[in-house]
C-alpha cells in the first residue's frame, strides 16, 4: 500500500477558546479517535506566556504522523492555528467539527497532498 502525505493547515478564530491544557489534551485525543487514527505519543499541552504569543500550544503523536495546535487566547476572538498531518486518509470536516466546539467564527484551510511534490487538494464542490 502507497502511503498518502495529507497535511491540514487550518487558522481558525472562536470565541470559547480551552484555557488549561489539561482540556486541551483531551480534545487532541478525542480528535485522534474522531479521525480514526492512534495515539502513539500522548498529548502534550502548556500555555506559554510571552508577550505577544500568549496561549495554548499542543502536540500529540498519531501512528501516522502528528498534530499540532497554537492558540492566542489574548485576542477575541481567540486565534487558532494548527496542523495535521497524516500518511492515512482522513476527513477535514471532523476536524472542522471538532474546533467548532469552541464556538467557530472563522475557518480558512489548506489541504496539501505532500506524496510526490507539495500540491495544495481543491475541495470538492
Amino acid at each position: 500500500m502507497q502511503a498518502i502525505h495529507q497535511h491540514l493547515l487550518i487558522r481558525a478564530t472562536v470565541s470559547n477558546a480551552p484555557k488549561s491544557s489539561e482540556v486541551l489534551n483531551e480534545w487532541l485525543t478525542r480528535l485522534v479517535g474522531s479521525i480514526d487514527m492512534k495515539v502513539c505519543i500522548e498529548p502534550r499541552s502548556v500555555y506559554v506566556s510571552e508577550p505577544g504569543n500568549e496561549g495554548l500550544t499542543g502536540q500529540i503523536g498519531i501512528e501516522t504522523s502528528h498534530i499540532a495546535i497554537h492558540i492566542w487566547d489574548y485576542e477575541s476572538p481567540a486565534l487558532v492555528q494548527m496542523d495535521v498531518y497524516s500518511c492515512r486518509n482522513f476527513l477535514e470536516q471532523t476536524v472542522r467539527d471538532a474546533i467548532g466546539e469552541w464556538g467557530l467564527d472563522s475557518y480558512e484551510s489548506m489541504m496539501i497532498d505532500r506524496s510526490e511534490t507539495f500540491s495544495v487538494i481543491l475541495p470538492e464542490s
